[in-house]
């Protein structure tokens, strides 16, 4: 990789990255200076598929990702609050986004969901000691436009529930109690797996997660077990370049702390279906587990009893 920049006033601004890996590391310094800028189409029309930026960065110029077609995941600060127009111009791959949060200081969070309308898995980490996180998911979202030509009117009609979780916001800081509040939208506008997933997200890290919310994810991954079943043995074998918030050997997790909990669970029908779905997909470590788990339950027909964690 090759970069061409200047030094000013202790600090360096990088205007062109070439010959770049498919994974992009700009440097944290330069000289001993904190690289703080990006110019204007730094990265335009690179193969870049991972692109790490540096934690004191604060401004990246106009177009710097332009027809950047196979970037799919970003890892940066919220420090970039001055962002360039067009910054991602011709994109349309990105699905990952992880991004440290600073307490306190102005974020670049909500500018950079409006910017991808697709899809977004989101990981959230405060930069703190023990920092806290969360796992998000962003739907796409996208925009018609509607003419009534007799009146000559032209509407724009919005698909998706996508942009209700874009403008949870306020004063850029984002709202975890009204992402929470539209998931009863996202449960009859979205995949049931991606419902699953945004659900599973928030329990697994329950980042300033109120009761009821918690309730209600609880209740719709009871309700949904065999497709949140598939989601997490899916998941043990997923690829790196997969998009996804979900870590491997999570379905233990699931069973202890999902559906034992406060409803009535079949074990007699989710048990052998679990032990099915990680047998046809090889998963012998986590068929150990659920065979474990079934004999420790002294048999597959007996229910869960009610009790709070």
């Amino acid at each position: 990789m090759e970069l061409s920049y200047k030094v000013e006033n202790g600090r360096a601004v990088i205007d062109k990255v070439e010959d770049g890996d498919r994974t992009v590391v700009v440097p944290e310094e330069l000289e001993g200076c904190p690289v703080t800028e990006l110019g204007a189409y730094v990265l335009a029309g690179s193969d870049v598929e991972e692109l790490h930026l540096p934690s004191r960065l604060v401004k990246i110029g106009a177009y710097a990702f332009y027809n950047c077609q196979r970037l799919k995941r970003i890892t940066c600060s919220s420090r970039a609050v001055d962002l360039g127009t067009g910054l991602f111009a011709g994109v349309q791959t990105v699905e990952y986004l992880d991004i440290i949060l600073f307490p306190g200081e102005r974020s670049c969070l909500k500018e950079l969901l409006s910017e991808l309308r697709q899809t977004l898995r989101v990981r959230v980490r405060e930069r703190e000691p023990g920092g806290r996180e969360a796992r998000l998911i962003f739907p796409e979202y996208y925009e018609d436009s509607v003419e009534n030509t007799p009146a000559r009117i032209v509407s724009i009609e919005t698909h998706g529930c996508g942009h209700r979780y874009r403008y949870c916001f306020q004063n850029r800081v984002f709202q975890y109690r009204d992402y929470d509040s539209i998931f009863p939208h996202m449960k009859v506008q979205e995949p049931e797996a991606l419902a699953a997933e945004l659900a599973f997200g928030r329990l697994r890290y329950p980042l300033e997660l109120g009761e009821t919310a918690r309730q209600e994810y609880r209740a719709f991954l009871a309700e949904h077990w065999q497709a949140a079943g598939q989601m997490l043995i899916d998941a043990d074998r997923l690829s790196r370049d997969q998009a996804t918030n979900l870590e491997p050997g999570q379905l233990p997790w699931f069973v202890e702390q999902v559906l034992e909990p406060g409803a009535e669970a079949d074990w007699s029908a989710i048990l052998p279906a679990y032990i099915a779905m990680a047998q046809k997909a090889g998963d012998t470590e986590m068929v150990s587990w659920l065979m474990d788990y079934r004999h420790r339950r002294g048999g597959a027909g007996t229910r869960s009893r009610r009790f709070r964690l």
